[in-house]
């Protein structure tokens, strides 16, 4: 198939993950030979942030129009993540023809309500949900925001957007039936991407440890199970600390230094965010990740595939995307005992280490195979090339069925069933479709 003109929808500043997974597939795709331009899907304050290096030209989607986009664009590659301020103007922008949305998230209701709020419409977050899960997604009298968990099981808002796209990516295989369910075209399982170099390697071990988090410090990261954990232990309590390298909250530095006081351990250390030359040095001293998600909101994480990458032994909640990964890479906790088995896996990398530092030399291996930005282009190009290859069927469809409803026939018509099915049946050749088009216009118009 002839190079692809693709283009890369989604957040692009470096405070992003999803824009440093992005750099590194971008960077692939060319090298391949297709053209790539990234469309920066920030709003707001937002778009303010700096940008990443880019090995292509850079734009704010909302600046570019949406016939320059239909156009000059083969397929769109649009970034979705629950996060409004990253991905909000990719929103009014995903195109049933041409969008392929990847969806880094199994739970977008955050992205939901920042829709809802900045368009004016609070209406939305009761409608919508109604609409998509029926009744027993949003009782009456019941307010949009609830548990977590319980939001995730029953109005996790994934097929307000994938019913809206040409195909669609999950990155695994926990929430790709509902994806595929959702999605009108292809779907595909795609192990998440994600390349972080020149990493330190994993300190000499002595009689004390560090355990480190990554990423912005949310409840479901279960931290305080790794303070319980450390409380518990009469061999870890004041010989092993936390340290949290990424953004927190207030409140959430409050709840988890207060708790830390009540167990009689070291309090956490907050490095607030950090960039990608300061995570290295951050790292230098860490002994072990701690990487625990209870509920699990994500599609995939790019915080563990860089703990994995470190070769520093890696404790998951074993659910979820974390499940998937290979148990002998891992240090795996059961859901609600998150505390005790952190407590013995912890206590493991004290009293072992070359075994703990074997460990981490198979994550490593993991990384490098499984989430490197080669294997992702070479699962994804199938994908697009797929859509790209069925976009003049979908456009013909479409203005089939505008034809047809201006006659009164609506899909469920079965003459519009008997037209359709002429379109399917002619394959997927263009110059046929668009001769299907011509044919069936005055033959309708004749009707009138």
């Amino acid at each position: 198939m002839r190079p692809l003109r693709i283009a890369w929808a989604g957040p692009w500043n470096e405070r992003s993950a999803i824009a440093a997974f992005g750099q590194g597939v971008v960077e692939e795709l060319i090298s391949r030979g297709h053209a790539v331009t990234v469309l920066r899907t920030e709003a707001g304050e937002a778009l303010a942030l700096p940008p990443r290096p880019a090995p292509c030209d850079v734009h704010a989607m909302d600046l570019v129009g949406d016939a320059t986009i239909e156009q000059g664009f083969d397929v769109v590659v649009g970034q979705i993540g629950d996060n409004h301020d990253f991905h909000g103007a990719l929103l009014r922008r995903i195109n049933p023809m041409m969008t392929v949305g990847v969806f880094h998230d199994a739970f977008i209701a955050n992205l939901f309500a920042g829709h809802a709020h900045r368009t004016g419409r609070p209406e939305l977050l009761t409608s919508v949900p109604r609409a998509l899960y029926g009744p027993e997604g949003l009782r009456e009298g019941e307010p949009y925001w609830a548990d977590m968990e319980e939001m995730a099981r029953r109005r996790p808002m994934l097929e307000w957007l994938a019913r809206r796209c040409a195909g669609a990516v999950a990155h695994a295989r926990h929430y790709a039936p509902r994806l595929a369910a959702a999605c009108p075209g292809p779907t595909a399982t795609i192990p998440l991407a994600f390349e972080v170099p020149d990493l330190p390697p994993l300190p000499t071990a002595w009689n004390r440890i560090t355990v480190a988090a990554i990423g912005h410090a949310n409840p479901n990261r279960q931290l305080d199970q790794i303070l319980m954990a450390i409380g518990a232990s009469g061999s870890l309590r004041g010989r092993c600390r936390l340290r949290v390298i990424g953004a927190a909250d207030p409140a959430e530095r409050a709840r988890l230094t207060g708790l830390a006081r009540l167990l009689g351990v070291e309090p956490p250390e907050f490095t607030g965010w950090v960039s990608d030359e300061d995570l290295r040095w951050q790292l230098r001293d860490v002994d072990a990740i701690a990487c625990l998600r209870n509920p699990v909101l994500e599609g995939a994480s790019a915080s563990v595939i860089l703990a994995l990458a470190s070769g520093r032994p890696t404790l998951v909640t074993n659910h979820g995307s974390y499940a998937e990964i290979p148990g002998d890479a891992v240090l795996p906790c059961r859901p609600e005992e998150e505390a005790l088995d952190a407590m013995r896996h912890l206590e493991w990398v004290q009293a072992q280490p070359a075994e703990a530092a074997a460990l981490g030399a198979r994550g490593q291996e993991v990384a490098r195979t499984r989430h490197s930005s080669r294997a992702y282009v070479d699962a994804l190009l199938p994908l697009l090339e797929e859509v790209v290859k069925d976009r003049p069927r979908r456009e013909a469809r479409l203005r089939l069925s505008s034809i047809l409803e201006g006659f009164g026939l609506g899909p469920d018509d079965p003459v519009a069933e008997r037209a359709e099915a002429v379109v399917d049946a002619m394959g997927l050749d263009p110059a046929k479709v668009e001769k299907a088009r011509q044919i069936a216009a005055p033959a309708f118009q004749a009707l009138a």
